[in-house]
C-alpha cells in the first residue's frame, strides 16, 4: 500500500493594509536663519511714516530690521518693541502668540510677495496704476509702501482699520427739485466742485454753504452757467471761498454742510467736490491706494488657496505599485522620494512637476511599507496658498515682544509621510 500523498497547507495571504497618509508642513527659507537679533528701531529712519486709523489714533511705521539683513513686518501692534538687542528665532506662522495672525497666513503670504521690499516701488507703482489707482506721474515712495503694507497686516492680524474714507465724499446727500445737499464728515474747504446737468434751457448752478444746514450764504463767485443740453461741468472757486474759520496753527475750516442750486427746468446728477488745503483722505493717498490693492488682492488669495494634500482614497498596494494618489494643490508642484520611485498610471517615470488633480503610484525600492513623499510648491509672485517665516523672540520677554514676519524668498516644501 502507498504512502498517503502529505500536502502543505497553503500561504497565510497577507491581509490587505489599509494606505495611511500624515502630512508635515515645513517652510524651507532661501538664506540661513540660524541667528536673528532685533535691536532699537532708529528715531530718524528716512523711511518713517505715521499712519491713521478709522478711530482717529495713530501709529508710527517703518520696516523691522533684524540682523544680519533681514527685513519684516510687525504681526502683532499690541506687543512690545525691544529696547534692548533681542535674540529672535526663526519659526512656522503656528509658533506666532498673536492667536489672530495664525488665521491669516495665506493673505499675509500674498502680500509680502506683493509688496514692498520684495518688490521695488517703481514695479510696485506699476501694478497700481494698472489695477486703477491714479498715483500721479510720481512713484510710491519707499516709506509710503511700507506704511501702506504693514497696515494692512495690522488690519488682519489686529483688525485695525486705516482710515480710507475719501473726505471729498459727502457722507450724507439729499436731493429735491431745486437742488442737492450734501453733508460732510467734518468741515472741509472746498477748491471746486463738479457737476452733471441735462438742461432743457440755459440755466445757473450755484454753491451755498452752511455750518448748521440750516442758514445758508451763497458761495463768492461760485456761479457756473451752463448751456442747455447735458454734460459734466466743472467750477473751481477762489481761495478762502469756503472757508467759516482760521486758527493759529491749525488749517483752515470749511463748512460741513454745501448746496448746488439750478435755477431754471434742469436735472443734477452726479456731483464732485474738490478740496484745498488737504489731500482727499486723513492718509497720503499712495498709502490709502497700496493698503486697498493689497487686501484686495490678499482677499483673493485666500479665495483661490489650498493647501497641499493627497486623496488615498482608493490607494492600494498591488504588484509592486502603491496608488492611486492624487495631488490637490494651488498649482503644479515637484514631487521626489528618497526610498520610492513616483510614476504616472503607466508607470513612467515622472520627473517634471505634477499637475493639480494629477493621479500618481509610488513604485517602492525593494521590500518596504512606508514612504516619504516630498511636495515642493514653487514660490510664484502671485504668491497665493504659500507660507510665511516668522521671527519670534527668544528671551525672557517673547511673551511681549513684536512677532514679526520675515520678508525672505521661502520654498513651500510638505512631506507626506506613506504607510501600506
Amino acid at each position: 500500500m502507498s504512502a498517503p500523498l502529505s500536502v502543505s497547507p497553503p500561504a497565510p495571504l497577507r491581509a490587505p493594509q489599509p494606505i495611511t497618509v500624515r502630512r508635515r508642513v515645513q517652510p524651507r527659507p532661501a538664506v540661513d536663519l540660524s541667528r536673528l537679533t532685533r535691536y532699537r528701531g532708529g528715531t530718524y529712519s528716512h523711511t518713517v511714516e505715521t499712519i491713521v486709523f478709522t478711530d482717529g489714533s495713530t501709529a508710527r511705521t517703518d520696516l523691522i530690521r533684524l540682523n544680519p539683513g533681514v527685513e519684516a513686518y510687525s504681526l502683532d501692534f499690541s506687543a512690545e518693541a525691544p529696547t534692548r538687542p533681542s535674540a529672535y528665532q526663526a519659526q512656522t506662522f503656528s509658533e506666532v502668540p498673536n492667536l489672530r495672525a495664525r488665521a491669516y497666513e495665506v493673505e499675509i503670504d500674498w502680500i509680502l510677495r506683493n509688496s514692498f521690499p520684495r518688490l521695488r516701488v517703481t514695479e510696485l507703482s506699476r501694478r497700481l496704476r494698472e489695477a486703477g489707482h491714479p498715483l500721479g506721474s510720481a512713484n510710491i515712495s519707499e516709506h509710503e509702501a511700507i506704511a501702506g503694507t504693514q497696515a494692512a497686516i495690522w488690519h488682519l492680524t489686529n483688525g485695525l482699520d486705516l482710515d480710507n474714507r475719501p473726505l471729498n465724499v459727502p457722507v450724507r446727500e439729499q436731493r429735491d427739485d431745486h437742488g442737492v445737499t450734501v453733508e460732510f464728515d467734518g468741515a472741509p474747504e472746498l477748491g471746486g466742485y463738479t457737476v452733471e446737468v441735462a438742461a432743457g434751457a440755459p440755466v445757473t448752478v450755484t454753491l451755498h454753504k452752511s455750518v448748521d444746514g440750516l442758514q445758508w450764504n451763497e458761495v463768492t463767485s461760485s456761479t457756473l452757467r451752463v448751456p442747455a443740453g447735458s454734460g459734466s461741468h466743472s467750477k473751481t472757486l477762489g481761495v478762502g471761498a469756503t472757508v467759516s474759520s482760521r486758527r493759529h496753527g491749525r488749517s483752515a475750516q470749511g463748512h460741513r454742510f454745501y448746496r448746488l442750486t439750478v435755477d431754471g427746468p434742469a436735472t443734477i446728477g452726479d456731483i464732485g467736490f474738490q478740496l484745498t488745503g488737504s489731500g482727499n483722505y486723513r492718509n497720503l493717498e499712495r498709502i490709502v491706494a497700496l493698503y486697498d490693492y493689497l487686501l484686495d488682492g490678499a482677499r483673493r488669495a485666500r479665495a483661490r488657496s489650498a493647501a497641499p494634500a493627497l486623496s488615498a482614497a482608493r490607494a492600494q498596494y498591488d504588484d509592486g505599485l502603491v496608488g492611486p494618489f492624487r495631488l490637490r494643490a494651488t498649482s503644479a508642484a515637484a514631487l521626489a522620494s528618497e526610498t520610492a520611485d513616483v510614476v504616472d498610471e503607466d508607470g513612467a517615470l515622472l520627473t517634471g512637476p505634477v499637475q493639480v488633480g494629477a493621479v500618481f503610484h509610488l513604485r517602492p525600492h525593494g521590500p518596504a511599507t512606508s514612504a516619504t513623499v516630498t511636495v515642493t510648491v514653487p514660490g510664484a509672485q502671485d504668491g497665493h496658498g504659500g507660507r510665511v517665516i516668522t521671527g519670534v523672540a527668544r528671551d525672557g520677554e517673547s511673551s511681549r515682544l513684536t512677532p514679526v514676519a520675515l520678508v525672505v524668498p521661502t520654498t513651500f516644501v510638505v512631506d507626506f509621510e506613506i504607510d501600506w
